[in-house]
């Protein structure tokens, strides 16, 4: 059993981490460069969903991820700021909605919450959409959506509380004979184990130690519109007949978050004129949201494995140090805050996690998508040294 362990990354993941393993009986230190919430955790869409996800281990790690959002709710009451409002997706072009009808097949087969709808139906769910020719739809009554920001702070607290420390700071990792050390400016903590939860700064971090991360650089761009009338109740997605297919929700202090396709979607066109165009489409479909002035737009660099799926488990060759990154971390963080707790702690392997590990990657990996490159600058130099 690790008797002490240091996060790395203040994240969802790190975070659930961290207060997890400090449940679990593990001396933990959660080190985050900043006491504001920060990247991809912050600036996420959030929905809580495993709808449409076709890599089976995958599926059955965000069906726990969901079960454990309800869970967290039990303990947590409303400080956590879930919804559990559905999700809408319906399809107007013959090819969105012949790929819409397969993800409807495939959940119906794994026993989802999630059935077919008809234009009338939509409308009667949501009064102020106005679908065009709708050929395929459905509704996921179980998804939700998650408030990253206001979690995190309740996850922090719960695990100060629980006895956890929290570093703040620029931190480097140092490899000694037999360990991993940990440097935060002036401070340093020898740990027993470390958990690497940096989201995308991750693979810059493990480079220094010789292990080539098979991340490809994924920015997301979402659009945060001024407030308007309530008018969304869950997540909405649209494929429309023309142009660009959006997905969207409305907060509660009814400001919209718009992105574009789907939640992978890897954003090429970083413009104000494009977050315009994203408005421009949601409108046409929902006449109530013409009032409405975009704020923003954020474009956050994503954790996104090469193969699609989570990377979870100690490095070979360095087993004191243990990386978990992940696409849709919002989703499944409380399953592997659970599941790698349960890992450090010592008290048995997760099966749950094997197809995740490290060791399924080859020593080299191919160069990043040349067409994200010629767009976008590299991220900035890793916080972590």
């Amino acid at each position: 059993m690790a008797g002490s362990c240091a996060v790395i990354g203040g994240g969802i993941l790190g975070s659930a981490i961290a207060f997890e393993l400090q449940g679990s009986g593990v001396e933990t230190v959660l080190v985050e460069r900043d006491m504001e919430a920060q990247g991809a955790s912050a600036f996420s869409f959030a929905s809580l969903s495993a709808f449409g996800e076709p890599q089976r281990d995958v599926y059955l790690l965000k069906a726990q991820g969901m079960i454990g959002w309800r869970q967290w709710t039990k303990s947590f009451g409303d400080a956590l700021g879930v919804r559990w409002d559905g999700e809408i997706r319906w399809a107007e072009n013959a090819e969105a909605a012949k790929q819409l009808d397969a993800q409807i097949e495939g959940a119906l087969s794994r026993g989802y919450p999630v059935q077919r709808m008809s234009r009338t139906a939509i409308i009667q769910r949501l009064p102020a959409v106005q679908p065009g020719e709708v050929s395929a739809a459905s509704y996921a009554s179980a998804d939700g959506q998650a408030d990253p920001v206001r979690t995190m702070k309740v996850l922090r607290s719960a695990f100060l509380k629980q006895g956890g420390k929290l570093l703040v700071g620029k931190a480097t990792l140092i490899l000694t004979e037999d360990k991993v050390a940990v440097g935060v400016g002036e401070d340093r903590i020898d740990p027993e184990r470390v958990v690497v939860a940096a989201g995308a700064e991750t693979a810059a971090l493990l480079d220094r130690f010789g292990w080539d991360t098979p991340m490809d650089p994924s920015p997301g761009l979402l659009v945060v519109t001024s407030p308007v009338q309530p008018t969304l109740v869950g997540a909405v997605y649209v494929f429309p007949e023309q142009g660009p297919g959006v997905h969207l929700r409305q907060l509660p202090d009814g400001r919209l978050l718009i992105g574009e396709e789907s939640q992978e979607q890897v954003a090429k066109e970083p413009t104000m004129d494009h977050a315009e165009r994203l408005l421009h489409q949601a409108v046409l479909s929902i006449p109530a949201l013409r009032g409405a002035d975009i704020d923003h737009f954020t474009v956050e660099w994503r954790p996104m494995p090469r193969d699609g799926m989570p990377i979870v488990g100690p490095l070979p060759g360095l087993g004191a140090v243990y990386v978990v990154t992940a696409h849709s971390g919002v989703t499944i963080a409380p399953a592997l805050g659970r599941l790698v707790a349960q890992e450090i702690a010592g008290r048995e392997q997760a099966p749950l996690l094997e197809a995740f590990r490290p060791g399924r990657f080859g020593a080299h990996q191919a160069e990043a998508d040349m067409d994200i490159e010629e767009i976008f600058t590299a991220p900035p130099e890793s916080f972590l040294g």
